[in-house]
């Protein structure tokens, strides 16, 4: 994802003629990837790069698509004082009553209604829907094709999959994942994994 996410900046320097966007490169807590090229751009290492380099003029997005994952990662970025960038890429439809926190990437395709409010380090990936006055909270993943009706609340964390439905006026409760192709026309509660048409739950984790 972090490729896509390369292409994301890259494009939206295209749609403004102009170079706003240095990339500088990724970094890998595998440091058997420190000197690959991905889509054109080094991993220059891993966290312990932070600790080496001068970080002051750098922006950071973390592209891990775990929700708890990035979380974590996020606090200890935090913690190190570093800033972060959003971006939307040129092609998305999005109102201008509707807004986006930092760290947050919206990628091809999407459309974002009237009233939306997507939280900081929120990945929105290609093609999804979001529909008007939905909230949709920190850390949340939505998969490629979602599709969000309106008034739906999204808390902390929730992982959405791949070309899943979430009807209107529903609520997922934090760290919540809902599978691929699933329909959610009810209420989900904090740490469960729903599937299925309608979606039921079939287990319940912790984080």
């Amino acid at each position: 994802f972090g490729d896509e996410v390369v292409q994301l900046f890259r494009d939206i320097d295209a749609a403004k003629g102009g170079s706003e966007w240095e990339i500088t490169g990724f970094l890998d807590d595998d440091s058997d990837r420190t000197g690959l090229m991905r889509n054109g751009v080094p991993v220059l290492g891993t966290r312990a790069w932070i600790d080496k380099n001068m970080t002051e003029d750098l922006w950071f997005i973390c592209v891990v698509g775990k929700p708890s994952a990035r979380a974590g990662l996020v606090k200890m970025m935090k913690a190190k004082k570093l800033r972060f960038a959003s971006g939307i890429h040129p092609s998305v439809i999005m109102s201008q009553t509707s807004s986006i926190g930092e760290g947050t990437v919206v990628t091809a395709g999407n459309i974002i209604t009237t009233n939306v409010s997507i939280g900081d380090h929120v990945i929105v990936n290609l093609a999804c829907t979001v529909g008007h006055y939905s909230s949709i909270g920190p850390f949340c993943t939505i998969n490629p094709g979602v599709n969000v009706s309106g008034d739906v609340t999204l808390e902390e964390g929730v992982l959405v999959g791949t070309n899943a439905t979430v009807l209107e006026k529903v609520r997922i409760g934090s760290y919540s994942i809902v599978g691929a192709g699933a329909m959610v026309h009810k209420g989900v509660p904090a740490e469960v994994t729903v599937v299925g048409i309608p979606a039921k739950i079939i287990k319940e984790h912790r984080v």
